[in-house]
Parts: structure tokens; C-alpha cells; sequence
């Protein structure tokens, strides 16, 4: 389907392409992990320089 009408949904065709590239992972859940992760490490930073003597 998509082959046959790509050019009509081209943000579809891009996402489609991203996809294949990155060998089906999935690059949101990557990303969402990755800045729960950069908040968790700011808040025992914050936590531990507030409790420094």
C-alpha cells in the first residue's frame, strides 16, 4: 500500500522509512527511557548536594 500511494501520505512514508533504518526499534520509547532516566539522575543530584554537610 504503501509503494502504490506514498506519494499521497508522505509524513506516513517517512515514518515507515525511519522505521526500517533503525531496524524496527522504537526511537520514542528510547527517548521517553532516556529522559525519565536524565530526571531521575537531577533529582539524586539535587537530593545529595541539599544534604551535604
Amino acid at each position: 500500500m504503501i509503494q502504490s500511494h506514498g506519494k499521497s501520505y508522505p509524513a506516513l512514508t517517512a515514518a515507515f522509512a525511519s522505521a526500517v533504518e533503525s531496524d524496527g526499534r522504537d526511537q520514542a520509547w528510547e527517548f521517553g527511557l532516556q529522559r525519565n532516566l536524565d530526571g531521575l539522575a537531577a533529582l539524586i543530584d539535587r537530593r545529595a548536594a541539599s544534604h551535604q554537610p
